[in-house]
């Protein structure tokens, strides 16, 4: 009995995720040729897919075989590796390289070049002489449709697909047979969920089968889609007997997929489910094995290393966290696969894992009991927390670009003390060589100025509220709050170390002058307004500047700072128009930037070389760190955990070459 459906198709670019493949027709549907082996090419020509119909855990499958179904762009990239078996956990298991793949009469065709390795002459050998002809194809499947309904089993077609490997195989498994690439699921769990996972989520749910009228008349069946259990036919479908089954099926479905993203054994799984087990006792049941897990032995990989060692364990936590604390706020993020099986974890579980607690925090005492042993013992997670933390708080700090930074030159302290700033840079004139071969010697100009990195700190708090609840989203944006005030601090105190007297900075070491000086040369002698003809002076000025030895630096203007009230007088400056005669062309156009110090106030202006050339002003932080951080003070308790958050900073003048001041009007 046949019943046409109308075609219910998954949306475009849906993926399922599902990586399948499906073994090669015993009857030479799908196999190697061994006729049209190339011994010179060392090639042979191969049916990959004909497209036949097969049974996949309770629904039939077929392929559709057209250029228009089949993506081929890894095959064209030589990405499509001819494997033992879909074995790809070892570069030994790649036989060679799928060379060519084409539609013809509804077949996929394709030349197998082997590979230069003892497994791929071994292959080869046996190719050529017959013994090894059975193909199966390993794809991905990114739009199905439901084509029809017979005899209460659902027919799918796939109408996009992707081809990602071809595998030689000992012995052709039944035409009917289908399984992933991994392994053929042996249990009931396993079976289900790669079913759905393939195809569940892809279809509408309240569509009902539309009777073909030209066949005879049929009841209506609802479509669940779920399993048949043999050898008894399942009775005709009610509403509740439908929601039962639904029920039924979302829960192995989410078990089973649980289980798999955890990598639970396969076994537990399946006595879960077989058991009636709620998804909910279900993720104690997963702790627990994440626990036990957690307490065997380290295994450390030759590269990288092991979520069940110790440290990697630690790792993998610390990057669950951070990017669950990333996406409690909405920002999407990337999660290796170390740490792929913490996600989804809350707080609390995942401060159970990093004690080896048995059993799953459900109650808010039990939660509570939970944080406080694993902030008070001897556990890594007051490491894990604050490493996550900290992640997520220099995340914020690197997105803030203060103002400063523009016009002034990093360099990082190795300690407290006052560093030197020897400026070598002076670098002598050439001299020519003597007659008699001779190099002279130059002496370097040097100069000293110094600069001293300051600690600072200030004391948070995470409450127990924030803790117990796992309010991650309210812990993020705190920390992106702490991120940005830190910047906004670094800011406010540079501009007041350069605002000091009357805004023409500290005094140099080099000659106990400010650093906007009349005897510099950088400091205009009468206030003016920001004008061509002002900002003129100042740019010449620039390029008079001397080095230590006397001659001209040709110091270019780049930034024009100013303080909010001038900036529209600034831009009008900078603004590109489109003169009708030579002398109204706007000099400065394209040639300066405008930059606004939101700390300065009043008229004053200030021109500024591109720093990478020359700076007046230095900033840095303690060797080593890269943003500010927080320590843990106190434990866990009735206040949630006492924390500071702390920051090493300095800032000051090295120079006066590279910069311009004019007070404005």
């Amino acid at each position: 009995m046949r019943r046409s459906v109308e075609p219910r198709t998954s949306p475009d670019g849906f993926e399922p995720g599902a990586f399948v493949h499906r073994e090669a027709n015993a009857d030479a549907l799908a196999r190697i040729a061994p006729a049209t082996y190339d011994e010179r090419a060392r090639t042979v020509t191969a049916i990959f897919s004909t497209g036949s119909r097969v049974r996949r855990w309770g629904i039939f499958e077929e392929l559709a075989v057209t250029p228009e179904a089949i993506d081929l762009s890894r095959v064209v990239a030589g990405q499509v590796r001819l494997l033992d078996s879909h074995n790809s956990s070892s570069i030994g298991n790649v036989l060679g390289v799928i060379t060519e793949a084409h539609v013809a009469s509804g077949q996929l065709l394709g030349t197998i070049r082997f590979a230069e390795s003892d497994q791929g002459r071994e292959a080869e050998a046996r190719v050529r002489s017959g013994d090894l002809t059975g193909l199966s194809v390993g794809y991905r499947v990114t739009s199905w449709t439901l084509t029809a309904v017979e005899n209460d089993q659902e027919i799918w077609r796939a109408d996009r697909w992707e081809l990602l490997e071809v595998s030689l195989v000992a012995v052709p498994a039944d035409p009917g047979a289908m399984v992933r690439a991994a392994s053929t699921p042996s249990t009931r769990a396993e079976a289900l969920a790669e079913e759905n996972d393939a195809m569940r989520r892809n279809v509408p749910q309240a569509t009902p089968p539309v009777v073909d009228t030209n066949t005879p008349a049929a009841p209506t069946v609802a479509d669940t889609r779920a399993a048949p259990v043999p050898p008894a036919p399942a009775p005709a479908p009610t509403a509740s007997t439908d929601q039962a089954v639904r029920g039924e099926r979302q829960r192995v479905l989410d078990i089973g997929n649980l289980g798999r993203t955890h990598n639970v054994d396969a076994a537990i799984v399946e006595q879960a489910i077989e058991a009636g087990t709620t998804i909910d006792a279900f993720r104690g049941i997963v702790l627990d094995h994440l626990a036990t897990r957690a307490d065997q032995p380290g295994i450390r990989a030759s590269v990288g290393r092991s979520s069940e060692d110790p440290q990697g364990r630690r790792e993998a936590l610390t990057e669950a966290l951070t990017v669950t604390l990333s996406e409690s706020s909405g920002q999407r993020g990337q999660v290796s696969d170390r740490a792929r099986s913490f996600m989804g974890l809350s707080l609390a579980e995942m401060a159970a894992v990093a004690i080896g607690q048995r059993n799953m925090p459900r109650t808010g005492r039990e939660r509570i009991e939970v944080l406080e042993r694993a902030f008070h013992s001897t556990s890594d997670f007051p490491i894990i927390f604050s490493g996550a933390l900290n992640a997520r708080l220099e995340a914020a700090y690197a997105a803030a670009q203060p103002v400063y930074r523009r016009i002034a030159q990093q360099r990082n302290f190795s300690d407290f003390r006052a560093h030197d700033v020897i400026r070598v840079g002076d670098f002598p004139m050439l001299k020519p060589v003597t007659q008699s071969g001779e190099i002279q010697y130059g002496s370097f100009g040097e100069k000293k100025e110094t600069v001293i990195v300051v600690p600072y700190a200030i004391a948070i708090n995470f409450t127990r509220q924030m803790l117990v609840n796992d309010n991650l989203g309210a812990i993020d944006q705190i920390l992106a709050g702490q991120g940005t005030t830190v910047a906004l601090f670094e800011e406010v105190t540079f501009f007041a170390m350069k605002a000091v007297a009357a805004g023409v900075g500290p005094t140099l070491i080099e000659d106990g002058k400010a650093v906007f000086h009349a005897d510099h040369g950088n400091l205009a002698g009468a206030a003016a307004a920001i004008n061509v003809a002002s900002v003129s002076l100042g740019r010449a000025a620039l390029r008079k500047m001397k080095r230590l030895d006397g001659a001209a630096m040709n110091v270019a203007a780049r930034i024009l700072l100013v303080s909010p009230d001038k900036e529209t007088e600034a831009e009008q400056l900078v603004a590109a128009v489109q003169p009708q005669q030579a002398g109204n062309v706007n000099p400065f156009s394209g040639r300066l930037d405008v930059v606004v110090g939101g700390q300065m106030t009043g008229n004053a202006w200030e021109l500024y070389a591109d720093p990478a050339f020359g700076t007046n002003w230095q900033w840095g932080l303690l060797d080593g760190y890269t943003a500010p951080r927080i320590r843990m003070d106190e434990p866990f308790g009735t206040q949630g955990v006492a924390a500071s958050l702390e920051h090493d900073f300095g800032c000051g003048a090295i120079d006066f070459r590279f910069g311009y001041r004019n007070a404005g009007a």
